[in-house]
């Protein structure tokens, strides 16, 4: 088995805190932010504006197939800033760590392009790496296999030395099929403790 080299990381609930029900709660009434949370339709839209649908097309969508919850969709982008409320505690210590190591580090977001600007506000590590994929931006989203292929192209790497770590564990089994290394993601610390292990820390 070759040594790990690189580090590829996912950003949100990895890099920065996301949450979609933040931008909800004291706008709209409980039992709507419940029943937009548990919402097929949103979920489907969410992954197709991180595949690269404009979020006006997928407003229009929902207006069209759930008219109730349209409204909620709307408040949701209006007041997505409040979906990230900043860093995860302690990855962007790790991950100047490992720059500080000479590990070439890099991003690979499921984000719509629209508001990526948002979690780059929230920590500014992200401006550290040495590039970032933003899925919205090239049409394509984790757990596709081929955007861990697009990535591994654009950043110069091989698979078999790079680490991909992710808080989803579809997104890292589908990592694997294109062999990748990954990491579960729970915290920075078990994080540094499963890089020291690498032999990257």
């Amino acid at each position: 088995m070759k040594p790990v080299t690189a580090v590829i990381f996912d950003v949100a609930n990895v890099i920065v805190d996301w949450d979609a029900g933040r931008a909800l709660v004291g706008a709209v009434p409980d039992e709507q932010v419940r029943a937009f949370l548990a919402s097929d339709t949103f979920w489907d839209i969410n992954a197709r504006t991180d595949a690269g649908m404009p979020l006006s097309e997928g407003l229009a969508e929902f207006e069209r197939t759930d008219a109730d919850l349209a409204a909620v969709y709307r408040t949701y982008l209006e007041r997505f800033p409040l979906t990230v409320t900043g860093p995860i505690p302690g990855t962007a210590e790790v991950i100047e760590e490992l720059l500080a190591a000479g590990v070439p580090c890099f991003g690979l977001s499921n984000w719509a392009a629209e508001n990526f600007h948002i979690a780059r506000a929230a920590n500014p590590v992200l401006d550290r790496l040495a590039d970032v994929i933003v899925s919205g931006e090239v049409g394509m989203a984790k757990p596709d296999p081929d955007i861990f292929r697009f990535a591994l192209r654009r950043f110069g790497l091989d698979a078999s030395t790079t680490v991909m770590i992710d808080d989803t564990q579809v997104n890292l089994v589908s990592a694997e099929t294109v062999g990748l290394p990954t990491l579960h993601f729970t915290s920075a610390e078990r994080l540094r403790r499963d890089l020291v292990g690498l032999g990257l820390l």
